[in-house]
């Protein structure tokens, strides 16, 4: 009998990056365990310890394929092809549409970091992208991480940070629940919670932590943004906030023209003022002067500026109106009064009173949100909200809050400096959103279609694929269909055969993580575990011809000329450069496997070495920045809320499931026994209305499309809301599909980042059996 080798790794299934120890005998994974000595290895999920099943699925592609059939006649066949044939023709095909029309006509996609394999080789992709010279990547960011990522930059300057759960005595989770989504995050939740933290859940969802909270928000799907703003105007009318924190740190004291929304500043009271002054009102009606480049205040302690000041100001121009940026902010958010929020969010007045107290209390609050307020046509300025919100706590960056940085420094190797101001001027969407994704680069995968379909504002003529399923994991699923049938050369990276790859002309067998090496600056569950930098090691070769993204894509940038871009296509030159910051070396992970703690920490409150990373230096109530692109500088409910098409009486959402990320894993046989069919979350009250019993079939019907789920009753689920399960690409028993996104809403999006109410649409639902 052999002996089963033991082997230090990280999961990358999701974005907890769960440590672990791989089990390998005779060249298989045969198991995978828990490693609770690692910061974020308390526990396995099933997808992790699912990882056999995966890894040696008789499925696998293990060779590169080129297609023989024509698209859409049929059934695809393929022929296997080498490895030099399959990259030689990808190549060639960027090349030419390169050479001839234009890198930005060649598109690539590259599915999330944060729920597959791809995390420690999206850099790389981005790398190949950029030198390659590609405004267009489609990668679902407006759907998933963009608003905690870079919408709260509008406010923070930085992300929303890393919540300090191990010192926080509130934790807030509003549309996040990490149960299902992040075991690592999770574990350290139910930690605190043993400690004695009070616990706030905001979710429509009867959840794990729903169930466990001190105060659970049942909120209506599509209503955070005047919650929001309601529980901030509780905290300002009651005078809970901290006070010291938003004059000295937020830009609140500052006085704002109401003439023009713009700062005033000293250019505009005399001829050769500085424009990088900023004013604000101080005692007996002066005016304190506040330089942004040095991000301090002339005189006299920040304190002395006036939080709440309305006065008028003489200017080059005359009088003009002015008032600070948290008073005009409080009279946005007055205008949600608690019997305003209680009727359009569902949340009682009681409730909402209880929590903006718990809030203004004085306690150490660190929080979370994510895809339940990400997914919504009110997306960015919910952020903004959320973001003011907790600002007004004072916590951010403190202990027991959320903690922006990490506990030393990296270099990015994603190659943003290798793009050109022209080409990335050229991004899908970007007239539209300049402030949103397309100014990454993240295009939405509509634009990409529209481009395609149409040629507006330019033909995209190929798709450079790394991962994905666009036709299950993206709305307008009959709309990509015809896209990636017109296409003239699409090329796919996967671990199967999808419903996407069967559109390619080429698809290529990548390996899974546990077959390859994967650098991990850093896990993110914690502050303790931002200290861990782990270089994974290969548990196992790669099945048959299988090979990683990043030989991939430096298999194709040696192709392109592009080598000397891509550290000389060596992966060791590329870590050694992202480690040289740290002080860590490829010497020493290799020597540690299970990775190695530097020294340093998060530091906590980071502002207080330069200010916030914004242009006021401060933590910004007032957006100029997003009032210089058209967009309000306070967050406000400047549209109604869509209301419920006729013959659409239903809220419905979507939920994720601890089973699968997005459209994985329905191939394998244990995580099939869990989940073996996708759910609709009915409450028992609506579903005795449509005369509906749990496990029937149930078709749900939107204005635009259907699909079909089995039903599962969800006591204290709110009130008119069902919620379903993306990721499925399989028909009901009458032949209906079960792709959420067959049906999803994308008509209206947020007009900054692109978003869609994934969250929060319209629905009918019907027993299968009484469709007509």
């Amino acid at each position: 009998m052999s002996e089963t080798q033991r082997i230090a790794s990280f999961c990358t299934q999701c974005r907890s990056r769960c440590g672990c120890t791989a089990l390998v005998e005779e060249g298989r994974l045969i198991g995978v365990e828990p490693d609770k000595s690692h910061p974020s290895g308390a526990k396995l999920c099933p997808k992790g310890k699912a990882a056999p099943e995966l890894v040696h699925h008789p499925d696998r592609l293990t060779q590169p394929l080129r297609r023989t059939s024509p698209k859409g006649e049929g059934p695809t066949s393929w022929e296997a092809i080498s490895w030099d044939a399959a990259l030689d023709e990808v190549a060639g095909q960027m090349a030419r549409i390169r050479d001839d029309h234009g890198a930005e006509q060649v598109a690539f996609s590259a599915t999330t970091p944060s729920g597959t394999h791809l995390s420690d080789c999206i850099a790389w992709i981005e790398r190949l992208i950029r030198a390659f010279g590609s405004p267009n990547t489609i990668y679902a960011t407006e759907i998933c991480n963009w608003h905690k990522d870079v919408a709260s930059r509008f406010t923070y300057g930085w992300d929303i940070g890393t919540p300090d759960f191990a010192r926080a005595e509130v934790i807030l989770l509003w549309g996040h629940n990490p149960a299902a989504t992040w075991l690592a995050r999770s574990t350290e939740i139910q930690q605190a919670l043993r400690r004695g933290a009070k616990l706030v859940v905001i979710d429509p969802r009867p959840a794990l932590y729903s169930r466990r909270a001190d105060h659970w928000l049942r909120v209506r799907p599509g209503t955070d943004l005047p919650l929001a703003l309601g529980l901030a105007h509780l905290m300002l009318e009651g005078g809970t906030f901290d006070k010291a924190f938003a004059a000295e740190w937020t830009n609140g004291p500052l006085l704002v023209r109401r003439d023009s929304g713009r700062l005033l500043r000293e250019s505009d009271l005399q001829e050769g003022g500085d424009p990088g002054a900023l004013l604000a009102a101080g005692p007996k009606g002066a005016l304190r002067r506040y330089d942004c480049a040095a991000g301090s205040w002339r005189g006299r302690p920040a304190e002395e500026a006036a939080l709440f000041a309305e006065t008028t100001v003489e200017t080059r121009d005359g009088p003009v109106a002015c008032a600070s940026a948290l008073a005009l902010f409080r009279e946005a958010a007055a205008e949600f009064p608690p019997e305003r929020v209680a009727a359009e969010t569902g949340v009682a007045e009681e409730q909402l009173r209880a929590v903006a107290a718990l809030l203004g209390s004085g306690a150490s609050v660190a929080y979370y949100a994510w895809n339940g307020v990400g997914q919504s046509t009110r997306a960015t300025q919910t952020d903004r909200a959320l973001s003011i919100l907790y600002g007004l706590t004072g916590c951010y960056g403190k202990a027991g809050g959320n903690v922006p940085g990490a506990a030393a420094a990296f270099n990015d190797i994603s190659g943003k400096e290798l793009i050109s101001e022209a080409q990335k001027a050229k991004a899908l969407g970007l007239a539209d959103r300049p402030l949103g994704p397309p100014a990454q680069g993240w295009v939405t995968a509509r634009d990409v279609y529209k481009a395609v379909l149409e040629g507006d504002p330019y033909p995209v003529r190929m798709l450079v694929s790394f991962g994905g399923n666009l036709l299950s994991n993206q709305p307008d699923s009959a709309r990509a269909q015809a896209a990636l049938q017109a296409m003239e050369f699409h090329v796919h990276t996967d671990f199967f055969l999808n419903a996407t790859a069967n559109y390619a002309d080429i698809v290529l067998p990548a390996s899974t993580s546990w077959e390859r090496e994967g650098l991990r600056p850093g896990f993110d569950a914690s502050l303790e575990g931002l200290r861990r930098v782990q270089l994974r090691p290969a548990a196992l070769p790669p099945l048959g011809e299988a090979r990683s993204d990043t030989e991939i894509a430096l298999g194709l940038a040696e192709r392109l000329g592009l080598s000397e871009l891509m550290f000389g296509g060596d992966v060791d030159a590329g870590h050694a450069h992202q480690l040289a910051p740290s002080g860590v070396t490829l010497d020493q992970l290799r020597a540690q496997p299970e990775g190695v703690v530097v020294e340093g920490e998060v530091p906590l409150e980071p502002y207080r070495a330069g200010g916030f990373p914004t242009p006021s230096k401060r933590l910004e109530i007032y957006s100029e920045t997003l009032l210089e692109a058209g967009y309000p500088p306070l967050p406000s409910v400047e549209e109604s809320e869509e209301s419920a098409p006729e013959g659409f009486p239903l809220r419905l959402g979507c939920a994720k499931t601890v089973a699968y990320c997005h459209s994985q894993g329905r191939n394998l046989p244990s995580l099939r026994r869990l989940v073996p069919d996708p759910v609709l979350e009915i409450a028992p009250e609506t579903a005795e209305a449509t005369g509906i019993a749990g496990g029937d079939w149930v078709e749900i019907r939107t204005p635009a499309g259907r699909f079909a789920a089995r039903a599962t009753l969800s006591k204290g689920l709110a009130a008119n809301s069902v919620f379903a399960q993306h990721g499925w690409l399989e028909q009901a028993e009458d032949g209906t599909t079960t792709n959420f996104n067959a049906a999803a809403p994308s008509g209206r999006a947020d007009p900054i980042s692109g978003s869609l109410p994934l969250r929060a649409g319209w629905c009918a639902i019907a027993p299968l059996s009484a469709r007509t």
